[in-house]
């Protein structure tokens, strides 16, 4: 299995209202819905039903990971529903100076090794860009 480590984000607030907000998806739709455009941007196009966040990555189409997993206050895991390949990410919260949190994604695919080269620098990419949303949304 292959595993993509996304870029460490640092959220200014406490590991426990980050785990609280993160074990409940659906809270960030009436939030995202009511931003303006340009910031909607900066954090893709990404929607979040009931337990599950449906991101749209090209050329790939709709990616929807439904929480599998939550152990209060450190780590949520998700998986791809109805991929081709099993996919899963994992969350991991650690407290941070200050009453800030650090957030680690990490991606773990399932991909066939001839396949890696081009579809790797995709899914680290997707990490990064995770890792990004997540204090995007927390700014909210």
């Amino acid at each position: 299995m292959a595993k993509y480590c996304g870029k460490t984000a640092v959220i200014a607030r406490p590991i426990d209202e980050v785990y609280s907000r993160m074990a409940d998806f659906s809270l960030y739709q009436a939030k995202l819905d009511a931003i303006p455009e340009e910031m909607r941007a900066k954090i893709g196009d990404v929607k979040f039903p009931p337990d599950t966040i449906v991101i749209s990555a090209d050329p790939v189409g709709d990616i929807t990971l439904k929480a599998v997993e939550r152990i209060a206050p450190e780590r949520v895991v998700l998986e791809a529903q109805n991929s081709p390949v099993p996919l899963s990410m994992v969350i991991t919260l650690s407290p941070a100076d200050n009453d800030k949190t650090s957030v680690s994604p990490l991606i773990e695919v399932e991909i066939p090794a001839m396949l890696k080269p081009f579809v790797g620098p995709k899914m680290q990419e997707a990490a990064d860009r995770f890792g990004e949303m997540l204090t995007n949304l927390f700014s909210l």
